[in-house]
């Protein structure tokens, strides 16, 4: 006769000081024996154990924040509460809605405001840095559409494709603000104090390339993509990429790929192209002994 595994799993969070946060059964399988199938978690029960472990544990991580921030740092009065207001936290393992507490300031220090949150020190932003890595690693390989189902497939999220082209449009620009405003040229003062040196110039290839891509329900429309692949001896490769009509400065790009290979803005670099026009315009202020090269074989 099939019988049945009862599964009871129990989740005890305790504080630094003891304090017990949770101490109760998050989670009742009863798992049959008799079918492949059955054996270990299906896909829909790890969901359901990863968002109630998160819901526990980022609730008691708030809690002790919050208990950090009850009292006055200067004087150690207790604050009085002003009430509370709902805040969600998206994470890889599913919303957290959270309870945010608003607390009056203590008069014995001069203050902008008469109240504050002490979560909005902690809560920067309501998505997790991983759910960010996650959108945007795979909208930049696929349409933002197959990136909203995969997760939702494997993991307890509820994205939508215009969700995850927003997170991705905002990483997007808080990496091209990175960037800085470095530009490749000629430098005449040689590296700088503690910069590292330039290596030999056929130490350092980078290919770029370039292409169309069209609107097929629209034939007008198309832009042009760039990308490019820097490859320096002892490091790793870098890659990069830009739309032509839509990166304001463009040979940032090629700068921050150097910077990343640990190697310096005047490094003499070998750049092979196909000798499109749009491609030499980029690469057409090269550091001090650099080197371009046509490339036939693509260029036939």
């Amino acid at each position: 006769m099939p019988t049945a595994v009862h599964v009871h799993l129990q989740l005890r969070i305790v504080g630094d000081d003891g304090t017990v946060f949770t101490d109760s059964e998050i989670l009742h399988l009863e798992k049959s024996d008799h079918q492949l199938e059955a054996v270990g978690l299906s896909i829909g029960e790890s969901k359901t154990l990863q968002r109630c472990l998160q819901q526990h544990v980022v609730t008691a991580q708030v809690a002790t924040f919050v208990d950090r921030h009850r009292c006055c740092p200067a004087c150690g009065r207790h604050l009085c509460s002003k009430g509370k207001y709902p805040i969600v936290f998206r994470t890889v393992f599913g919303n957290v809605t959270l309870s945010s507490p608003r607390f009056y300031r203590c008069g014995c220090q001069p203050a902008d405001s008469q109240t504050f949150s002490p979560l909005t020190e902690l809560f920067t932003e309501h998505t997790a840095p991983e759910l960010l890595y996650l959108e945007s690693r795979w909208a930049s390989l696929i349409s933002f559409g197959m990136t909203a189902a995969w997760l939702r497939d494997v993991l307890p999220v509820a994205d939508t494709p215009e969700t995850v082209r927003q997170h991705l449009y905002r990483v997007a620009d808080r990496r091209d603000a990175d960037l800085g405003t470095c530009q490749p040229g000629v430098m005449d003062d040689g590296p700088a104090a503690g910069q590292t040196s330039p290596i030999p110039l056929e130490a350092v290839i980078v290919g770029i390339d370039g292409g169309y891509l069209r609107n097929w329900h629209d034939k007008r429309k198309k832009f042009e993509v760039i990308v490019g692949k820097s490859m320096a001896e002892d490091r790793d490769n870098c890659y990069f990429g830009l739309v032509r009509s839509q990166d304001a400065a463009p040979k940032r790009r090629f700068c921050e790929v150097l910077r990343r290979q640990g190697l310096p803005a005047d490094q003499p670099v070998t750049v092979l192209t196909d000798g499109g026009d749009s491609i030499c315009a980029l690469v057409d202020d090269l550091p001090a002994g650099s080197e371009h090269v046509l490339d036939w074989f693509r260029a036939t």
